[in-house]
């Protein structure tokens, strides 16, 4: 994400970071997942990520003017497309239009601070902070709802595996953009390999959860259809049971039982 805290250094970390976020990429293309627009909107976060992240590495060699205005664009807009991909989470009405008020929000900013203030890294840090408070927020809140759901229903499991380095991802960048704003210069060094870190510890469980999410689906189909036929679904053929449908000798054979029963039977 804050690419202006990444060493401009080609370092091991960096390199690996920048490379890491091209794995979810290659997954969700494999898995067939492109024709998911929310999935498509994760792979073009990550690959933002990446094309920002070696054009400040001097990973790639672009004139001066156009890698920055194309590591600008990457930088703002990788948080709007992890919003886009939060809808994969909710069908709820409240939720929606709240993450599609922020996503709206974000854009329009940026484009009036990009299109009528010079950009700098100052800018830059505060339109990055713009996408990421609304993302933490709303990660955290649909991870607490599928944690909820995977303890008391045993489903969604993976979706609350993957929200939670969505939150772990975000909510760590948010402290790095912050104690940056507070001072630039001081622990710059720990800042840069925090940042490398961050990155590659979330991209692997990201990954992972993208990797597994199929196979845990059919786990839920199979367990749903295991509880249909369990033992006490038997018993529900006799639940509406009534005479009504039942012939008119097999109604004589139970209402008439008493017969066997001289002691019972009116005199």
């Amino acid at each position: 994400m804050n690419q202006t805290l990444v060493n401009s250094s080609n370092s091991t970390l960096q390199l690996i970071s920048a490379l890491i976020v091209l794995i979810p990429v290659a997954i969700i293309f494999i898995k067939q997942k492109g024709g998911n627009r929310y999935f498509l909107a994760l792979a073009a976060a990550n690959l933002m990520f990446f094309v920002s992240s070696a054009l400040l590495n001097n990973f790639i060699s672009l004139p001066e003017k156009t890698a920055t205005i194309i590591s600008a664009l990457s930088n703002v807009l990788q948080a709007p497309l992890t919003l886009i991909f939060l809808l994969q989470f909710t069908e709820g009405k409240k939720m929606v239009r709240a993450i599609r008020n922020s996503l709206a929000l974000i854009l329009g900013v940026s484009t009036i601070v990009i299109g009528f203030e010079s950009y700098d890294t100052q800018s830059t840090l505060n339109l990055m902070a713009l996408g990421i408070v609304p993302v933490f927020i709303f990660s955290s809140i649909l991870f607490i709802q599928y944690v909820k759901t995977s303890v008391y229903q045993q489903k969604g499991t993976n979706k609350a595996f993957m929200l939670s380095s969505i939150v772990f991802a975000y909510g760590s960048y948010m402290m790095l953009i912050l104690l940056n704003m507070i001072s630039p210069s001081k622990h710059a060094g720990d800042l840069h390999a925090l940042f490398g870190v961050i990155t590659i510890i979330s991209t692997t469980f990201v990954s992972l959860s993208i990797a597994m999410f199929d196979v845990n689906k059919r786990e839920e189909i199979v367990s749903v259809e295991t509880k249909q036929h369990s033992p006490v679904s038997g018993f529900a053929q006799w639940d509406d049971f009534s005479l009504v449908s039942t012939p008119e000798i097999a109604k004589n054979s139970v209402t008439n039982i008493s017969k066997y029963y001289p002691s019972y039977q009116k005199n």
